[in-house]
């Protein structure tokens, strides 16, 4: 019985199925008993080399695409929570706004766009309409630098209406930064319930006022 299993193993892993004086021994079964014996070998020879083999690659690679998404979901992650990354993008983003401002639309403002450092308080005026925002959606470098700060091409087509929460037909420089930031990385959970709240708190301050109004008197 040692040894049959010791055969069995040597044909099955090694794949050396021979006996001792080297006669391959299904041959020999298959002349002995039938050439059924030797139907089942190759039916169990093809269900190992493409059944289980299979099964062992598709483990390996499953497991290699599992580990670089982790990977490229951490380094996503580090990319979000660099800080000096966001603001020297942002910066860079102010400035190619500030270069593609209309000729008739403050040019002292469109040559601060040079300058090695911008004040806040010069620039806070600058309005985008969304002929401005589609010139710079087709820019290359427009559309590098949201790439840089995680907004895929997929978003940035109705960015502005996105940015736009006012729905006042323009965006100053801080919503244009502020939003990006907020659109960074996928939607979270936090995100969700944060929305759920604040819908759940605007319909209980309407309830209010509501209720604080005169009601009508009847006919």
């Amino acid at each position: 019985l040692p040894e049959a299993f010791f055969t069995t193993f040597r044909c099955l892993v090694a794949g050396e199925c021979s006996d001792a004086n080297g006669r391959p021994i299904f041959v020999h079964l298959a002349g002995e008993f039938g050439w059924h014996i030797g139907m089942i070998y190759c039916f169990a020879c093809v269900l190992i080399t493409f059944g289980l083999f299979n099964v062992i690659v598709a483990i390996f690679v499953e497991n290699t695409v599992a580990a670089a998404r982790h990977n490229k979901h951490r380094i996503k992650q580090i990319r979000i929570l660099d800080k000096e990354m966001f603001h020297r993008k942002s910066l860079e983003l102010v400035r190619l706004v500030l270069r593609s401002l209309p000729d008739d639309a403050n040019n002292s403002i469109g040559n601060m766009a040079s300058m090695t450092s911008l004040n806040y308080e010069d620039v806070k005026s600058v309005l985008i309409t969304p002929e401005i925002f589609e010139g710079l959606r087709i820019k290359p470098e427009f559309r590098e630098i949201l790439r840089d700060l995680d907004i895929p091409d997929e978003e940035q087509f109705d960015l502005f209406d996105t940015l736009d929460i006012d729905g006042g037909g323009t965006i100053d420089l801080e919503e244009l930064t502020q939003g990006i930031w907020k659109l960074r990385g996928d939607a979270r959970r936090s995100d969700i319930v944060s929305v759920g709240l604040m819908v759940r708190n605007l319909q209980i301050e309407v309830h209010q006022l509501k209720a604080s109004l005169p009601q009508p008197v009847g006919r």
